[in-house]
């Protein structure tokens, strides 16, 4: 996160035209149910600009992989910017508290993303992320027993999607659960802060949440300092071994500031996306519940149909035409996730929840390219144990009917607030 950054996108001109009166990611109806104007504007318009956002709309399969692929021509040192620049005061918080993310993974371009992918990634091996699943597992039980023991209906989220990401990582990481609640209000917060659209009054209390977001996390590095243990932290610094070529210490606090968003809170959504797009097809959860089912290709389809991460961002090193449409250099670009992923040249009859298609993991909910996510085998994972878990403690689990779904606006993430259920 760039708090500091250009204000490029609130001043950023582009034609107007029928997309970009369509397109208003902060719309109730919009919010709850994007599919349909997606749909609508990947057929007529499949590249517009937003005056809404300051940013071209990419909205087309190949169009959005296309630029994921291509750190040439494509920058993604814009993506954790926020999307509306910060107050005067929440600046000045920032920049008071010596708050510094500098550009690392997700928002850092070739070649030093590429240095610091290969030293932030060593340590996330297969034996490493499957030795995590008897945890997994045992939490997720925790999590159901209490749901047995409680009232019906009662919130999925609350109950289990919430915080068992959390819970996961935060034992890869080497952090007290205590901490969960804490660090869980955090993430949500750094949603609204970048991706959001908050008012001043809420930029400055949302700017006080990130830096002591940022001061967790560099004095979680410390501590491992001080007694290393059998994490991924503590790993980090043994194979920097002191030398900062590898990665200062700065740096490593900054990753972890970082991982403590990126790490659960998307997978916390995706589970409660992929919940909530199963559950109604009962034929569906029972074969689930019978072992009928592969529960790998149902996490990989519930993925693309409603992916947590709508839509990323990019910015143009030079002009570029993309789906015939000329933008100039410096263009910033949201490239829409969810849009890509129903697009029927590339899924047929993609409205329809398939597991098992012959492309499915050609689905880009993790991205796509060089920046791919790095957590994106311990998210299928926990999805995988949760699912396969919660089938064979509550086989009657169902939706309650006629229920709202509330979400929190903003552009880039799909993060359901509530699901209510019964079994």
């Amino acid at each position: 996160m760039r708090p500091l950054s250009t204000d490029a996108s609130a001043v950023a001109q582009g034609p107007v035209t029928p997309a970009s009166g369509l397109f208003d990611p902060f719309a109730p109806d919009y919010v709850q149910d994007p599919y349909p104007v997606l749909a609508r504007l990947r057929g007529s318009e499949p590249v517009f600009f937003s005056p809404e956002i300051g940013s071209w709309v990419v909205t087309r399969f190949e169009t959005v992989k296309t630029v994921l692929r291509d750190n040439q021509r494509y920058s993604a040192k814009l993506v954790s910017d926020p999307l509306r620049p910060l107050c005067p005061h929440a600046r000045g918080i920032i920049a008071g508290a010596g708050f510094d993310v500098p550009p690392l993974l997700v928002n850092n371009d070739p070649p030093s993303h590429t240095h610091y992918r290969a030293f932030f990634g060593a340590p996330l091996t297969r034996e490493r992320l499957t030795a995590l699943r008897p945890f997994m597992e045992r939490t997720v039980d925790q999590y159901l027993d209490r749901l047995l023991a409680g009232p019906q209906p009662a919130d999925l989220v609350a109950g289990l999607t919430w915080d068992v990401p959390a819970l996961a990582l935060f034992e890869l990481l080497g952090i007290p659960a205590e901490d969960v609640a804490q660090v869980k209000e955090w993430a949500a917060s750094r949603v609204v802060l970048t991706w959001g659209r908050p008012t001043d009054e809420e930029q400055v209390q949302l700017s006080e949440g990130a830096v002591a977001y940022y001061r967790y996390a560099h004095s979680l590095v410390q501590r491992k300092l001080a007694q290393p243990g059998d994490d991924y932290i503590s790993e980090l610094l043994r194979a920097r071994d002191g030398d900062d070529t590898r990665a200062t210490l700065h740096e490593i606090g900054a990753t972890a500031f970082n991982l403590l968003f990126a790490g659960h809170e998307t997978t916390s959504s995706a589970a409660a996306n992929l919940f909530k797009a199963v559950l109604p097809r009962r034929d569906l959860w029972a074969a689930l519940v019978r072992g009928e089912q592969a529960i790998a290709s149902v996490v990989e389809e519930a993925l693309r149909i409603d992916p947590p991460v709508q839509a990323w961002r990019r910015q143009a090193k030079e002009e570029v035409v993309l789906d015939g449409i000329t933008l100039p250099a410096g263009s910033r670009l949201l490239l829409v996730f969810a849009a890509a992923n129903h697009d029927p040249q590339q899924f047929p009859e993609p409205e329809t929840f398939t597991p098992g298609r012959r492309n499915g993991l050609q689905q880009v909910a993790f991205g796509a390219g060089p920046h791919f996510c790095l957590g994106a085998p311990l998210a299928r994972l926990e999805l995988e144990v949760m699912v396969q878990r919660t089938a064979a403690r509550l086989p009657g689990l169902a939706l309650v009917p006629d229920q709202d779904f509330p979400y929190t606006p903003n552009t880039s993430f799909r993060a359901l607030r509530r699901l209510m259920v019964t079994w």
